[in-house]
């Protein structure tokens, strides 16, 4: 295998897993959100609503800090489109989280200022050593930390209004095997960028039986400027024979690559109903436009090689969500939701790192009030992708592998509130 056609298939793949972290998305940025279904946008305030809605924070009652942590467990499940082995991720929990913290200068202002640090993406996968799917991937790591300054204004007692800018910085580590002339070529890719979007919802309270909330996501070009690839040789022989004299006996030969893709918009609308002092009911819908995504593509700055591309096709996608809270006594409310999200990964376009397909989470939480300022949130979420086979077609370079694909993850959520 020629130098330029390694380079190109390595770092291509590579960049696919380090920009793609939405194939591992689960949107965990609310311990209460969570527990109905992932509803929030339109629903009554609560912290996360710097999140779901900035417009929403400037009817939040008094100043809050919301602290949580969202353990991830999920699992992969590979099989070739003629075999009957299996074969399973091993991957270890993820560990997003998010915190919060809103001031309101009192209940009268129309303002509310607060700052919001969150991971909308951080997670690890990996495959049991020696699997058939080892040439596009052996383990994942993925991180991205958002910092996201927000203000909000109510415009009058029915209407407000808020923005945030958001700080993300991501990183990424990615291993897999190459295959050469004499013997495998392991490969890591390590690489990390900082970029900036923002965030900005409207937030409308017509009665105190109904909220309305609409929220505009914006998308950001995710760029990786100059990663580092290195190509960990098995002997001496196999080195100078991929990459000449330009490798060093007994050292990993390493190269650098640049790539961007476009993450898409997300328009969000959501409703509340409040049919008495007890129930609340909600309802969110979220259009994606992850028809962004419509080919990966790989430069070489240090070397004679031309750009390449994968076809993506991606396809513009959509989240319904439905979810509702029972105050059982003034301390304690239980809750409950269903949420469907649809695949944007059409047929033929799944990759080991990114499984997608349909799509169905179902939670139950709890909220807890130890007194009027301090409270402990928790939820459990289960995640089931529907089973789903892919075959490349025929004709289309998209970097994934023939097989049967299923996914699912179990997370529980907790979170502390502190009110002042």
């Amino acid at each position: 295998m020629k130098i330029r056609n390694l380079l190109m298939v390595l770092a291509t793949v590579c960049i696919s897993s380090a920009t793609f972290a939405n194939g591992f998305q689960v949107l965990l940025q609310g311990t209460k959100a969570v527990g109905r279904g992932n509803v929030q946008v339109g629903f009554r305030p609560d912290g996360s609503s710097l999140f779901f809605n900035p417009g929403a924070l400037s009817f939040l009652e008094s100043s809050t800090v919301q602290v949580g942590f969202n353990p991830v467990f999920s699992n992969i499940s590979y099989r070739p489109i003629d075999g009957s082995t299996k074969h399973a991720s091993t991957s270890p929990m993820g560990t997003p989280f998010q915190a919060y913290g809103v001031f309101r200068p009192s209940v009268e202002s129309p303002w509310a200022f607060g700052l919001g640090v969150f991971t909308p993406f951080g997670s690890t996968v990996t495959y049991e050593d020696g699997w058939t799917g080892r040439y596009s991937l052996q383990e994942i790591s993925l991180q991205a930390i958002y910092i996201q300054p927000t203000v909000s204004y109510r415009i009058n007692d029915m209407i407000s209004v808020g923005a945030g800018i958001d700080v993300v910085y991501g990183s990424v580590s990615f291993k897999k095997d190459v295959t050469a002339s004499g013997g495998d070529v392991g490969f890591d890719m390590e690489g990390n960028t900082i970029q900036y979007t923002f965030n900005a919802g409207v937030y409308i309270k017509p009665s105190e039986k109904f909220s309305v909330g609409l929220n505009y996501r914006h998308g950001v070009d995710m760029s990786v400027e100059r990663g580092d690839a290195f190509f960990n040789v098995p002997n001496a022989y196999i080195g100078q024979q991929l990459f000449g004299d330009n490798y060093t006996a007994g050292q990993p030969y390493k190269a650098a690559f640049d790539a961007t893709l476009p993450l898409p918009n997300t328009y969000a609308f959501g409703v509340g109903f409040y049919p008495n002092e007890k129930l609340s009911i909600g309802v969110d819908v979220s259009y994606v436009t992850w028809s962004v995504y419509k080919e990966l593509k790989v430069e070489f700055p240090d070397g004679d090689y031309a750009p390449i591309a994968f076809d993506r096709s991606w396809e513009d996608s959509w989240i319904f969500n439905l979810g509702a809270d029972y105050m059982v006594t003034d301390a304690l409310t239980v809750r409950a939701g269903a949420y469907l999200d649809t695949t944007p990964v059409p047929d033929g376009h799944m990759t080991p790192e990114s499984p997608d397909a349909l799509s169905i989470g179902t939670s139950v939480g709890l909220s807890y009030m130890f007194s009027e300022k301090f409270g402990v949130d928790a939820a459990f979420l289960f995640t089931n992708k529907q089973q789903r086979e892919n075959i490349v077609p025929e004709g289309k370079d998209t970097g994934g592998l023939n097989g049967v694909y299923k996914a699912t993850a179990y997370i529980p959520s907790i979170s502390l509130n502190y009110n002042f």
